[in-house]
């Protein structure tokens, strides 16, 4: 559940780092963030030797699919802000013998060299940190030139959540990703950022729409019942409002009628070739 936690960059000790690993787990198990994730491997242009960064990895899961592509001759790394998380990451790499490498570091002052790597994407990582310019000028130095630079971002502003009560749904709704997301805008911002980068050929490579019905796994993801609770807390003269749109949304989910849906949106660029 998407807690009152918005810096994931100080998950600290292993405990919570598992919880972040389930929370990240849960999410690519849907069908639509494993085709997304496919068409991002797809949009990078990636082959056997390349060299490939994962900014933001998490626990590894797109490192290993890319090590799968790249090949022996090939890298994939990944790098993570916590030390928790990449030591998970290492060890589900470990169970599978490929080409990878993992750093812990800062996506906004990547510990690579210039020119370093032929692809580098992240994947639901600029939500959430300060900086995006720099992070993303940060992903464009380090990619070599001609090399490809993506990344994928949802936009909390679009998420529908069912309800006859459409007042209280944005009310709720908006106050919970204003306070749990750093940038709930990440996903419509993404173009205007890739515009303003010395890079070529800038496209929105991708645009897609995650749909769920089931209550517990969207509570789990996004945090409603946190949400209500939280809405009521702060505005009490509400209460009474947010708790009985939560039991309709529980109700809409036993009757087989609860609806949620979120847009994610890929920009990828071209690093320009040196001129001779």
């Amino acid at each position: 559940m998407l807690q009152n936690k918005p810096d994931w960059s100080k998950i600290g000790d292993r405990e919570e780092s598992n919880y972040y690993v389930d929370y990240l787990d849960t999410v690519t198990h849907q069908d639509e963030i494993r085709r997304y994730k496919q068409k991002t491997y797809r949009l990078l242009g990636l082959k056997a030797g390349d060299r490939v960064l994962d900014a933001g990895c998490g626990a590894g899961d797109d490192v290993i699919a890319m090590a799968e592509i790249v090949g022996p001759g090939g890298l994939a790394c990944g790098l993570d802000y916590s030390a928790g998380i990449v030591a998970q990451a290492e060890a589900r790499a470990a169970e599978h013998n490929l080409s990878t490498e993992f750093r812990q570091g800062d996506v906004q002052a990547l510990p690579f060299d210039d020119d370093s790597f032929d692809a580098v994407r992240a994947d639901r990582v600029f939500m959430h940190i300060e900086d995006r310019g720099k992070a993303l000028a940060e992903m464009v130095r380090v990619a070599r030139p001609g090399g490809r630079v993506l990344v994928r971002e949802p936009d909390w502003d679009s998420l529908l959540i069912d309800s006859d009560d459409k007042a209280i749904t944005r009310s709720i709704i908006h106050a919970h990703f204003d306070q749990v997301i750093r940038h709930g805008w990440a996903g419509r911002a993404l173009y205007s950022q890739f515009r303003s980068m010395s890079l070529q050929n800038i496209a929105v490579g991708d645009c897609s729409t995650l749909m769920l019905t089931d209550f517990a796994l969207v509570d789990k993801l996004y945090g409603l019942s946190d949400a209500a609770a939280k809405f009521g807390a702060q505005t009490p003269e509400m209460k009474a409002h947010a708790d009985q749109w939560l039991a309709d949304l529980k109700t809409r989910n036993e009757q087989g009628r609860f609806f949620s849906a979120i847009t994610g949106f890929t920009v990828i660029g071209l690093k320009p070739e040196r001129a001779e």
